[in-house]
């Protein structure tokens, strides 16, 4: 009898302790605080505020709160319009009820630019499948002003020191290859380049001047958005065009535009090689503080100890690219100039 007493005792304390306790399926809220990823945003129905919800104890509580944009709720947290204007937003749980902050929706004007494709081919002098490459990259300039290709050599007279860690690093183990914009192998093929040129929020002016010793560039970047990824500025010497005999295994390809050219081809002129880097291979970080709609961030750059200089075949080109996110290592636009000339940045026809 004491037994089953006993056993019934224990039975009921352990639905007690099921049943009773604190309740973990909902947060403990007594305060709000709100916060943006950022204050201002572009009124084109794209561009957005993300929403954060954090109580008295800094957990994050975004999941469990109504987000309001001028006192209509919002879904996902977004904060986004298609008209200027100016936002309130705060938030609530039950009776509770955030701070208030103001998000600018500003006018979609001057903020597109045209879109640059930045080609960079893997090559070398000693690459026999090399040509090819080459000869797309021609024909792709004849067809498509609006791209640049820079020759990072590899393994030969023309390798700059930092070619083959840029190379590896996107995981490449072979040449020819071609990079589009950071973020595509590209065989050949005119559709996927053409399908790269959509408006960017990023536009780029640069000059070039010099003298018999030194190259310098003035860069100007110009932001359409309140960018909340860290973008870089990037900005190479090249050279126009450096004579070197290219091995050559279309020689017998009766298909080919270098058929009976030779193998290799002797003195076979080199475009665009790449032979000094003004920033880190994968660009200078630009200050947070430096990126805002319609703001502008300047750096100049000077190459010195130029090793083929020729003033007349130098070429600067600046690009600026995601260094963090989802989107990290994309290109968001390029410009280049040679000596004595002054890019500025175009705007997009269509905005």
């Amino acid at each position: 009898m004491n037994r089953l007493f006993y056993k019934g005792l224990l039975l009921m304390l352990i639905l007690l302790q099921g049943c009773g306790g604190d309740d973990n399926n909902g947060p403990d809220i007594k305060s709000l605080e709100l916060s943006l990823s950022k204050s201002r945003i572009v009124a084109d129905g794209e561009d957005f505020a993300k929403a954060a919800v954090f109580n008295q104890t800094g957990a994050d509580v975004t999941d469990y709160v109504s987000v309001y944009v001028n006192d209509e709720s919002i879904k996902e947290n977004k904060i986004i319009s298609a008209i200027p204007s100016s936002l309130n937003v705060y938030a609530k749980y039950e009776n509770i009820k955030s701070n208030e902050e103001v998000v600018e929706a500003v006018e979609d004007k001057n903020l597109k630019f045209k879109k640059n494709v930045l080609i960079e081919q893997y090559t070398g002098t000693w690459c026999g499948w090399c040509p090819r490459a080459i000869n797309q990259i021609i024909v792709l300039e004849k067809t498509d002003p609006g791209i640049v290709h820079i020759a990072y050599h590899l393994s030969d007279e023309y390798a700059y020191q930092y070619n083959t860690g840029l190379f590896q690093s996107f995981g490449f183990t072979g040449i020819p290859t071609v990079h589009a914009d950071r973020i595509k192998e590209w065989q050949g093929e005119m559709a996927v380049i053409s399908e790269m040129h959509l408006p960017s929020r990023t536009g780029i002016s640069l000059e070039v001047t010099g003298n018999s010793s030194n190259v310098m560039a003035d860069v100007n970047v110009k932001f359409g958005y309140d960018f909340t990824n860290s973008i870089n500025l990037s900005v190479f010497l090249l050279h126009d065009s450096l004579v070197a005999n290219q091995a050559n295994y279309y020689n017998t390809d009766e298909t080919s535009i270098y058929y009976n050219a030779g193998n290799p081809m002797v003195n076979f002129t080199h475009r665009n090689v790449m032979i000094m880097a003004g920033t880190d291979m994968f660009g200078d970080v630009i200050p947070f503080s430096s990126i805002d709609i319609g703001s502008t961030f300047n750096k100049k750059v000077t190459f010195t100890s130029i090793p083929n200089i020729d003033l007349k075949r130098m070429i600067v080109v600046a690009f600026v690219s995601v260094s963090s996110g989802p989107q990290a290592g994309e290109v968001l636009n390029y410009v280049k100039a040679r000596m004595g000339q002054k890019v500025e940045m175009v705007y997009d026809e269509d905005r």
